[in-house]
């Protein structure tokens, strides 16, 4: 018994040690550690009519002996889930087509290895390009005009007798490309390019130094108010000035995720919709001095009910997730051409790409092999219909704030050299692609999206918060302010629950009331000494910019030149001293009522009852005074008399 199960054990371990022999090769190969990195690579490859071509690599190994490098070719990519593979560090199930080996490579400086590889097709031959002495080539298995296509390519580089693999493309050109793809660079300018400010900068430097390429910024009104309130805002907003600089740089409004805009429109605020939209472009001008394009921005699946707000605020033209819908349209071949949305008809969309804009943001691939993964996915979607008679578009939306400044370079270095794209603004694209073009329907319909419930309250106190600052807006002339108080409301206007939107509401209206509170009239009594007296009165602001206001005085006893009863006064001073002439006929006391409001007289900013004392110059005054001098004249003129008949007397 003790015989059979040992021999059964020992028949086991043979068995679980050849699978281990068999599968150890593709474990290492599948090693993802990222023991070098590709700093640079070219995405496309160009290949002759004598089916010759070349491109560039260049990797950087630190720290370990590099034993060897090989690159190795798979066939052909057909489906777009196969580039999603690679992304994943998952290569191709088949075997490789073409593969090259350099042992102990010689095209080394420092930790930099400087990589030229020759490309044939089947029957074509040429010098290959060296590593030292050692040939690099790869040689394809088709006829030179059928190479045409997007190729996995496997990188693998031993360190110190490990073998470490990365994953990406190249594309092989060698047919004309009569319909390239239209490419719309767009960065995003988001919170993030805020909190972010030194890396948005970077790429704001970046966008600034290809003034010919054209880009296309969607700007969040959020980063840019923070930056004119910022103390720090100085650099952050240059660099987005300088990158505004070209003509072929453009800029259009993204509103904020969170913005209720379907909300507003349906509770009665249609013109908070077109606020929403308005304020990224006020911000844009008094930051850059440019004006933004008419397309908007949506970043996250908007309802029918969110593009009909915009459609109502004046917006004919959208970009909008491709999460938008189901399926993607980036997973599909019906992409590429502007469209309707049921619902929305009024409104014409564009759609983004959205396997493209998170390879954009993936970071765990580094800046180059994403560059050159990036345009060899574009190439792919070039080959999706390389024929195809309308342009066709694709939207690439790009992280400002949290986007490599490398990779942005390297992506729009290769970009302006890319035989299968044209870049193009987002307007251009609007206007080049026909509604229900190239297989792609006229019309799509959108994915469920929450609704946002308002309270009562909500409504209530949206509607004196939005009346309240619009008429403080008109009495104040300070840039930063005016900033503040617009991004206070607008920021209230969001999505989610009645209770937390009440908190935002709040939490704005708590800011306004606190500037309103700055404002008092000295309430201290008043003497009038009679005709042609002026009334002294003090007015008080803690707000430390100008605030014109109108001093309004309500009484129906005191009379003031012309009739005029409302005074306009702008307070730039902590004390504001104005002297008003007024008469009083009547004389007595009387309360003076004194109000300060905005200049549209909507919003009281202060009031005081002032008790005014008077000495009165009426016919009533002039009879006494006149009996007054008749008595005394009477009894002096007795006394008199009487003096005169004692000296005769004597």
């Amino acid at each position: 018994m003790f015989h059979r199960f040992s021999s059964w054990w020992r028949a086991l371990s043979v068995v679980l040690l050849s699978l281990a022999t068999l599968t150890w090769p593709s474990a290492a190969f599948a090693q993802t550690t990222p023991a070098f990195s590709v700093l640079n690579q070219a995405a496309v490859a160009t290949m002759s009519n004598a089916g010759v071509a070349g491109f560039s690599l260049t990797l950087a190994a630190t720290g370990a002996a590099v034993d060897s490098v090989d690159l190795s070719l798979y066939p052909a990519m057909v489906y777009r889930s196969e580039i999603t593979a690679l992304i994943d560090g998952v290569g191709p199930g088949v075997g490789a087509i073409a593969t090259t080996v350099v042992t102990q490579p010689t095209c080394r400086t420092a930790t930099t290895i400087n990589l030229r590889v020759s490309l044939f097709s089947a029957q074509a031959t040429g010098p290959s390009h060296l590593c030292g002495s050692q040939p690099l080539h790869l040689r394809l298995p088709c006829p030179a005009a059928a190479c045409d296509g997007v190729y996995p390519l496997a990188i693998a580089v031993t360190l110190d007798h490990v073998r470490h693999v990365e994953w990406s493309m190249i594309a092989v050109h060698v047919a004309p490309v009569t319909h390239p793809l239209l490419v719309d660079f767009v960065p995003v300018v988001d919170e993030t390019a805020w909190s972010a400010a030194s890396l948005a900068e970077s790429d704001f430097a970046v966008i600034a130094r290809y003034p010919s390429l054209p880009v296309t910024l969607a700007v969040n009104y959020l980063p840019l108010g923070h930056a004119i309130l910022g103390s720090a805002g100085r650099p952050w907003r240059d660099a987005l000035t300088n990158s505004l600089t070209s003509a072929q740089h453009r800029a259009i409004v993204a509103p904020p995720p969170n913005a209720d805009l379907a909300g507003l429109a349906a509770n009665g605020f249609p013109g908070e919709v077109a606020q929403q939209i308005d304020l990224a472009s006020s911000f844009l001008r008094t930051i850059t001095g440019r004006f933004s394009d008419g397309p908007v921005f949506v970043a996250v699946p908007p309802s029918p009910a969110v593009l009909n707000a915009l459609a109502h605020a004046g917006t004919s033209e959208v970009v909008v997730p491709d999460a938008s819908f189901t399926p993607a349209p980036s997973n599909t071949l019906g992409w590429g051409a502007a469209i309707h949305v049921t619902g929305a008809s009024a409104l014409t969309a564009l759609v983004t790409d959205g396997g493209l804009q998170q390879l954009a943001a993936d970071s765990a691939i580094e800046p180059g092999r994403r560059a050159a993964m990036t345009l060899a996915t574009l190439a792919f979607l070039h080959f999706e219909a390389p024929n195809a008679s309308s342009p066709r578009t694709v939207v690439l939306p790009l992280n400002v704030g949290s986007l490599s400044p490398a990779y942005l370079n390297d992506l729009f270095t290769a970009s302006q050299s890319n035989p299968f794209i044209v870049a193009s603004t987002l307007a251009t694209s609007f206007n080049s692609s026909p509604v229900g073009s190239n297989n792609s329907p006229p019309v799509r319909t959108l994915n469920a999206a929450v609704v946002s419930t308002w309270s009562s309250a909500n409504v209530a106190s949206l509607a004196t918060l939005i009346s309240h600052t619009t008429s403080f807006l008109h009495a104040i002339a300070s840039p930063t302010q005016t900033v503040a108080l617009e991004l206070y409301l607008a920021s209230s206007e969001q999505v989610g629950s009645a209770t937390n939107r009440q908190d935002a509401i709040t939490a704005a209206a708590g800011y306004l009331n606190a500037q309103l509170s700055g404002f008092r009239i000295d309430d201290s009594a008043i003497t009038l000494t009679g005709t042609g007296s002026e009334l002294p009165i003090t007015l008080f602001s803690s707000a430390r910019y100008p605030v014109t206001v109108l001093l309004h005085l309500i009484t129906d006893r005191l009379k003031f030149p012309n009739n005029k009863k409302v005074y306009v006064v702008q307070l730039s001073t902590p004390t504001t001293p104005l002297r008003i002439p007024a008469t009083d006929r009547q004389g007595g006391s009387l309360t003076l009522q004194l109000e300060l409001t905005t200049p549209d007289g909507q919003l009281v900013l202060a009031r005081a009852a002032v008790q005014v004392r008077g000495v009165g110059t009426s016919i009533v005054g002039y009879l006494l005074s006149g009996g007054s001098l008749f008595v005394l004249a009477w009894w002096w003129l007795r006394t008199y008399r009487r003096k005169s008949r004692g000296r005769h007397a004597r």
